[in-house]
């Protein structure tokens, strides 16, 4: 006999009780054990999707955007410095770095980017690799009319305004 509360229960009762319930239980798994799975699940697929597909698309986008400011930069100081020389060391410091910058966009473009993302740069008609080409001609360029001109192609390239 068992004492639980104010009745008191034969301990046959309780044995029945329990082992009714362990033998009718259903072949369920617990809502605890189904909601960690899903957890889980989600969890690494959100790691997956952050890591291999929204990390690399925001440093392309970033790395592009800090491109064209640069771009937009040396050729204002290019505009400004037409009678003079070209010899500036604000302007080399631009020319450096456009070149590393296009070398950050080679490299993003061809080992990070997810597949899927270079072919929608592809149906937008936006080249990195053809860019990053002019752009490395740009910083070795003296003559204004051809910093000119590639920025130009630059621009057509990358799809810059």
């Amino acid at each position: 006999m068992i004492f639980l509360g104010r009745t008191i229960v034969p301990l046959a009762w309780l044995w029945k009780y329990e082992s009714y319930r362990y033998k009718h239980r259903e072949n369920l798994v617990e809502p605890i054990y189904v909601a960690a799975f899903f957890s889980f699940v989600f969890g690494l697929l959100g790691y997956i999707v952050v890591r291999f597909w929204i990390l690399p698309i925001g440093r392309y986008i970033r790395v592009k955007d800090r491109f064209a400011s640069d771009l937009r930069t040396l050729l204002d100081m290019l505009q400004d410095e037409q009678p003079y020389h070209t010899e500036n060391s604000q302007i080399q410091d631009r020319r450096v770095s456009l070149r590393r910058y296009s070398s950050d966009l080679v490299s993003i473009y061809q080992k990070e980017l997810p597949y899927w993302y270079r072919l929608y740069l592809e149906s937008k008609k936006e080249q990195p690799l053809e860019a990053a080409e002019f752009s490395m001609r740009l910083s070795n360029t003296r003559k204004l009319e051809h910093a000119f001109r590639q920025a130009d192609e630059i621009k057509g390239f990358l799809r810059l305004k």
